[in-house]
């Protein structure tokens, strides 16, 4: 129980995207790089000077203003995402990342460009043309895809160091996997002491 204080604080992270973490980045210069799909390699945006933004839309209980640009026949993840987006949410991001291997999905990121709702000068959308089979001629053509639309936009517009020395160090820090004692040890000296005063026990 000594460690519930703690679970309250990361879950109190995830209600919203523009969490208090994400704000620390972003002010220590960081660039924050929104996607959707897994096709879009975390790795790759989580290289140096550079961090990962899963979009999320946490407590989004209405979508009229997106369900206006796109039809509510589309799934309501995709609908939230832009309608979120369109209430200012995303502002902190710096570029978005997507897949034009769903329908719905690259519609509403078409959206993020054609109506630009991320106030943000710095803010592109790019999108891969992601390979439906697993064989090495898809493969190829994977790779490619990601250097086109992901590596070389990191390069040419933010400057990031796209080397294969500064890849490995992101796949090496993305895999690494410390143990639970040690995770949770580095977590709290990172992380400010989360604010206890309402959960404390009487007891």
């Amino acid at each position: 129980m000594k460690d519930l204080k703690h679970l309250i604080y990361f879950e109190s992270l995830l209600q919203e995207a523009q969490n208090e973490l994400v704000n620390k980045a972003v002010e220590d210069g960081q660039i924050a790089l929104g996607y959707n799909c897994y096709y879009i390699p975390e790795v790759l945006m989580n290289l140096d000077g550079c961090f990962s933004s899963r979009l999320r839309a946490p407590n989004c209980t209405s979508s009229d203003v997106a369900d206006y640009y796109m039809t509510t026949r589309n799934c309501p993840y995709v609908r939230a995402i832009l309608e979120r987006g369109i209430e200012g949410g995303y502002n902190y991001l710096s570029a978005l990342f997507g897949a034009e291997n769903c329908a719905a999905m690259e519609r509403m990121e078409e959206h993020f460009f054609l109506i630009n709702p991320v106030k943000n000068e710095k803010f592109f959308v790019t999108q891969i043309d992601p390979p439906m089979k697993g064989d090495k001629t898809n493969l190829d053509y994977y790779k490619v895809q990601l250097k086109l639309r992901v590596v070389d936009e990191l390069e040419k517009r933010f400057g990031i160091d796209v080397s294969d020395a500064a890849m490995r160090k992101a796949v090496t820090m993305t895999s690494a996997v410390p143990s639970p004692r040690s995770a949770t040890s580095e977590s709290l000296t990172i992380l400010p002491s989360p604010d206890t005063s309402s959960t404390s026990s009487s007891s």
